[in-house]
């Protein structure tokens, strides 16, 4: 086989992160009784997405991110002085129940294991959390390693995430593919580490950085496809 090891994202990757997202906020603005109109939950995820590429940059720090995230955006649109750290744990704890997989999520998995890959997970999130999704989505036993930036210290792109996560496996950069849907977390932390990925283009994004994944799929079983021909066939 060309690669030994696939390492996969979580959110949007493996798990619909939009659902997700939606179950979450819907459940904590009902708990404290603040109005979501759509208008204001497509803010707020323009928002959100906003504050998580400040971390990619390294121009935020995690706590910072979970003490502005709903500090500021209920400031911003009820005029409200709120906990911002008591919030984003009430989030988490529904964000932590959501574990809707993607189409065509563990038939894959279940393929990969069979061809003999490792299969792995570096995700930007926490420990337990991402765990916990896993496991209540019924496919954490795949994974031979779950790694998270809370372990790591840092955040994907950054290098020393991977520093951390290729010091936890014996399989080397070389004989590793990345499977993730984040061009600037997933497609550039692994372009700038030196080893191959195959973005997960579901949402029909624009390559707007310029980068050179090894291939762009837009679903599972093109991405079958690619382990069938042992990553070598342009799909």
């Amino acid at each position: 086989m060309k690669y030994k090891q696939i390492i996969f994202d979580v959110d949007d990757t493996l798990i619909d992160f939009a659902a997700t997202e939606d179950y979450a906020l819907h459940s904590l603005f009902n708990k404290n009784r603040w109005q979501l109109t759509p208008e204001l939950q497509r803010q707020y995820h323009a928002y959100n997405q906003g504050l998580w590429r400040q971390l990619e940059q390294g121009e935020i720090t995690y706590e910072e991110l979970s003490e502005k995230t709903f500090h500021d955006f209920i400031k911003e649109n009820f005029d409200l002085e709120i906990d911002g750290l008591k919030a984003m744990e009430e989030y988490r704890s529904y964000f932590g129940e959501a574990h809707k997989l993607l189409p065509g999520v563990e038939d894959t998995l279940k393929f990969a294991k069979k061809q003999g890959y490792k299969l792995t997970v570096l995700s930007n999130g926490e420990k337990f959390m991402q765990r916990h999704r896993l496991e209540l989505a019924g496919i954490k036993d795949y994974f031979d390693l779950i790694v998270t930036s809370e372990e790591a210290h840092y955040s994907k792109p950054d290098e020393h995430a991977f520093d951390y996560f290729f010091s936890r496996t014996e399989i080397s950069p070389d004989q590793t593919v990345f499977f993730g849907d984040g061009l600037q977390s997933d497609i550039l932390g692994a372009e700038k580490y030196g080893f191959d990925s195959v973005w997960y283009n579901h949402r029909h994004r624009k390559n707007t950085l310029n980068l050179h994944p090894l291939f762009e799929v837009e679903n599972y079983p093109q991405f079958v496809k690619l382990m069938q021909n042992d990553f070598e066939k342009k799909y």
